[in-house]
């Protein structure tokens, strides 16, 4: 029995920043973006995809919210995917994240990754 083949949307392990080294590259090298809501890094990494890092702290709000914030930035990034390729991004979400649209988070991703 084979199993399931991954949904194309996706978001695995290979698309995520994991590792605590890659993370601190990004932040010290990478480019800054700052937004009333969001700090945004990137950085050209050495493999062939993009890959996203969050950090949402206990101040955005509760699990919950949390939760919720993550998950429309990773859809934000994943529209934007074809952009960013070869990039490594760090999101680090400020307590106004909460109230973001995932219209004006894809405006800040285009932003960050010059296509606007």
């Amino acid at each position: 029995m084979h199993p399931a083949p991954a949904h194309p949307h996706r978001f695995t392990r290979e698309d995520r920043l994991r590792q605590k080294a890659l993370i601190q590259r990004t932040i010290q090298q990478g480019r800054k973006k700052v937004f009333p809501e969001l700090t945004m890094y990137t950085l050209p990494n050495s493999v062939s995809h993009p890959r996203l890092g969050l950090a949402v702290s206990r101040k955005v709000g509760n699990a919950v919210i949390r939760n919720r914030v993550k998950r429309r930035l990773r859809e934000a990034f994943r529209l934007q995917e074809q952009r960013s390729a070869g990039q490594d991004v760090m999101v680090v979400a400020r307590n106004g994240a909460k109230k973001l649209s995932m219209r004006a988070m894809g405006v800040y991703f285009r932003q960050l990754l010059g296509k606007a």
